[in-house]
């Protein structure tokens, strides 16, 4: 049982909560990518050394978002050494300085003791926490301070919103090739007419096993027929057929789309796509196309065309009869004070606001109040991230706004905190 941790610059806090003076602006999602590419360089290791294992790992969010991952992992006993080593050295050899001799922020591993629970009930708890937290409404969250089922929401809306697979297996025969098995067991039963319910789809009886094992939805048969785990992918015996699209894309390249299935003791491939979709924009309709395209009626009952189309060639607002309003440039002082006690006070309004050619700006209220305090501590937290801490800076944040910090993200004050992200704008 593996346990993975990035390193330090890509934690915005410490423990404590206070901001991490390492932290480089890194995102969720750079935190993520940042796995999954020392995970894919570790493999490529392993399997050059003549490595095999198989397990599920499962993504979990820190206190402040970083990614870190939890590796169950099942391997020959000869070789797990060999592993625990090879991957120890991948998950610390950037920044290694930071560590010293203590890596166990970055990397921890530990056998599964029989005494403690299986393997399952190791795992178990992760997936759990990660999806709706049944059964652990006793437990509560050593990062939080929350029960873990009531972190599980928030932690399937962090997964959505930085795009982060929560569960992989890895090191079994490959799920596209299972899919591809069920559809064409689904299109043969369709076809199958006279034929007894259960006869064989496939002439080679260990195919056509196979298939009855991914039919029947039988996950472990279906592997174990496929050649067993710990087996590479090209010794499988059914794997996904690939063919290259005949018209090209957008950009003017032909990419692959699946075909079907095939195994290299038959000959031939098996279609299991045989309907080609393509994407197409809808048709226009003729008869609307065609349609009268005149001047009508407005839908609602005022006018929202601009000042300059409300005015004839004299500088004269346009009635919807046609007919011209009086002019009031001309009239002399007298006239025109009977005119305006003469009007209504809409009409007034919007004798206005006509006559007003630049709009006082209004300036926007606060979004949230704080107290002489907070504001102190906003100001010091501004200058400890680099900012000026001005009282422009401080009343921009408090209105709602934002302030660019590099990287594409912007810093924005919001539940009495500074926060990062590039997604601002929807938190308002």
């Amino acid at each position: 049982f593996y346990t993975i941790t990035c390193p330090s610059r890509f934690h915005s806090t410490l423990n404590n909560g206070r901001p991490n003076p390492t932290w480089t602006n890194a995102t969720v999602r750079q935190s993520s990518d940042y796995l999954v590419g020392m995970f894919a360089a570790f493999r490529k290791a392993m399997h050059k050394a003549g490595l095999r294992w198989y397990g599920v790992r499962v993504a979990e969010p820190h206190h402040d978002g970083t990614v870190h991952w939890h590796l169950l992992c099942f391997m020959r006993k000869k070789d797990r050494r060999a592993i625990t080593a090879l991957l120890r050295k991948f998950a610390i050899r950037e920044d290694r300085e930071e560590l010293g001799n203590n890596t166990g922020p970055r990397f921890k591993s530990e056998l599964i003791n029989p005494r403690k629970g299986t393997p399952t009930s190791y795992i178990a708890k992760y997936i759990s926490k990660n999806i709706d937290g049944r059964g652990l409404a006793g437990e509560i969250s050593k990062e939080t301070g929350k029960s873990l089922r009531d972190n599980a929401e928030y932690v399937n809306a962090w997964a959505s919103l930085h795009r982060v697979q929560q569960f992989r297996f890895f090191g079994i025969p490959g799920r596209q090739a299972y899919r591809e098995l069920r559809l064409l067991a689904g299109q043969a039963a369709r076809q199958q007419g006279d034929k007894k319910a259960g006869a064989p789809v496939l002439d080679n009886p260990r195919l056509d096993a196979i298939l009855a094992a991914a039919d029947a939805g039988c996950f472990a048969t279906y592997i174990m027929k496929q050649g067993g785990v710990l087996v590479p992918r090209k010794y499988h015996l059914i794997r996904t057929a690939y063919e290259i699209n005949e018209e090209p894309t957008a950009y003017g390249d032909h990419g692959i789309r699946i075909y079907g299935i095939w195994s290299p003791i038959a000959e031939g491939k098996i279609c299991t796509h045989a309907v080609k979709w393509k994407m197409v924009r809808k048709a226009v309709d003729v008869q609307e196309a065609a349609a009268d395209q005149g001047a009508c009626a407005p839908w609602t009952r005022g006018n929202n065309c601009p000042l300059a189309e409300n005015l004839n060639q004299q500088g004269k607002d346009k009635s919807a009869d046609g007919d011209t309003r009086t002019d009031i440039t001309r009239m002399d002082d007298k006239e025109l004070h009977d005119y305006l006690h003469s009007m209504s006070k809409k009409e007034r309004r919007e004798l206005a606001a006509r006559l007003r050619l630049v709009k006082p700006k209004r300036r926007k209220d606060y979004k949230q109040r704080i107290t002489d305090h907070q504001r102190l501590q906003l100001v010091y937290e501004l200058k400890s991230r680099g900012f000026d801490g001005s009282e422009k800076e401080v009343d921009l944040l408090l209105r709602g706004g934002s302030i660019p910090s590099g990287a594409g993200l912007r810093i924005f004050y919001r539940n009495q905190r500074l926060q990062e992200d590039d997604k601002w704008r929807n938190l308002y």
